[in-house]
């Protein structure tokens, strides 16, 4: 089996778990192709995301959410996530059950869980895609963005506010979740429609189908404003832009063993 490694190289904590997975591996008789960064602790050649994700089947992600964002971004192998950060919502296991999770992958016994992406183009250029979420927000702390929200061709809202969040099931329990967007089960096929602290009682946020297209609009009056994508990537953005996002054709694929959506919310979330 060829197997990648990402890890976060800010948690020497990871960086540690790292090499113990790496020699696990080449020990079960794998190939491994560890990140990058890694090289001077492993004492082997790295690759890079693109790199990993030709050579590798399945990619192993060793930190928080954070990572498997940064990674996904680039890959679109299963991933095995095991979490050395805070809540780690996204992560299949916890670091002490790393290797006893590595031996039930090699055994065969997961199922891989296919979640949705979303799609963003700015002036027809594409953007990487959302795995969480993409925001178009104010880049000045205090300042109000003032935009038009459409979907297809049909005006939804009009507002102003700090900005607006387009999220994936998967983003429903992440930022849109703390504006006060609802939770969605990963298998709905939808987007969420969030605003950002809108100076607009009647804003609301909006399940939209994902085969739709969200068009965001600034307006002229508008301060600085970005884009930002799963917290990784981010662009600045103007009244001039044609801001669009609509569901990918490419999905986000994670290695599980059976505990389900609901259990995790009620794990990570309800306490």
């Amino acid at each position: 089996m060829k197997w990648g490694i990402v890890c976060n190289p800010n948690m020497p904590r990871a960086a540690s778990l790292a090499k113990d997975i790496y020699e696990f591996l080449k020990e079960s008789g794998g190939d491994v192709f560890p990140q990058d960064h890694l090289e001077k602790t492993l004492e082997t050649k790295g690759y890079s995301l693109k790199e990993i994700n030709k050579h590798a089947e399945i990619i192993v992600t060793i930190g928080g959410d954070g990572t498997i964002l940064f990674a996904l971004a680039e890959i679109e192998k299963p991933i095995f996530s095991i979490n050395t950060g805070g809540m780690g919502f996204l992560a299949e296991v916890e670091s002490k059950y790393a290797i006893s999770g590595l031996k039930k992958v090699i055994a065969g016994e997961y199922t891989i869980e296919e979640r949705s992406k979303l799609k963003i183009t700015v002036d027809g250029k594409r953007l990487p895609d959302a795995v969480n979420e993409v925001t178009v927000q104010t880049s000045q702390i205090a300042k109000m963005l003032h935009l038009q929200l459409y979907v297809e061709s049909d005006l939804i809202e009009t507002m102003g506010a700090d900005g607006v969040i387009i999220a994936t099931p998967t983003g429903s329990t992440s930022y849109a979740l703390s504006v006060g967007g609802p939770l969605m089960d990963p298998a709905v096929s939808a987007m969420i429609i969030a605003p950002i602290a809108p100076f607009k009682l009647s804003a609301r946020p909006w399940v939209i189908p994902l085969n739709k297209t969200v068009k965001i609009a600034l307006l002229p009056k508008s301060k600085e404003s970005k884009i930002v994508i799963d917290g990784q990537f981010s662009k600045e953005a103007t009244p001039e832009n044609d801001i669009l996002v609509t569901g990918s054709e490419k999905k986000a694929r994670f290695i599980r063993f059976g505990e389900s959506f609901y259990q995790m919310v009620r794990l990570k979330l309800v306490r």
